[in-house]
């Protein structure tokens, strides 16, 4: 899995709108995705150790340098935070980041999928966000 996919990337939209819809200051806050993530980090971390999901979001980061050069500049620290992230967005366009967030957040559910399957990996977030990503029917 080298690209965000459709299915995928619609999954980071709505976690990232569920976001934005309960904390005031994600409101059109372009790092919002990076917002996401960063909170994931204990949830996931629980479940295959901090290490294990600074891992996962390091190599999303790899695999999306090809879509979003800029993301080149960003590296996890120790508690899943992102190093790197105020500089970018003192350079780039508000477009331009959220945009690549939304590439790193569907690429690290595509590499969660991967590991853990589909199933597990939406009922995980399901239970951490109290969200359906995938809507019933």
């Amino acid at each position: 899995m080298n690209r965000a996919t459709p299915k995928l990337r619609i999954y980071a939209e709505r976690l990232i709108a569920y976001e934005m819809s309960r904390n005031a200051s994600s409101k059109s806050n372009p790092t919002a995705a990076f917002v996401v993530i960063e909170k994931l980090s204990p949830h996931f971390g629980a479940l295959m150790g901090a290490a294990g999901f600074r891992a996962l979001i390091s190599r999303a980061l790899v695999l999306a340098n090809p879509e979003v050069a800029w993301l080149r500049d960003l590296r996890v620290r120790e508690d899943g935070s992102f190093e790197g992230l105020n500089e970018i967005e003192a350079q780039a366009n508000p477009e331009e980041i959220a945009a690549g967030g939304i590439v790193l957040l569907a690429l690290l559910l595509g590499l969660l999928v991967t590991f853990i399957g589909e199933d597990l990996t939406l009922k995980l977030f399901s239970n951490i966000n109290n969200l359906r990503l995938v809507p019933e029917g």
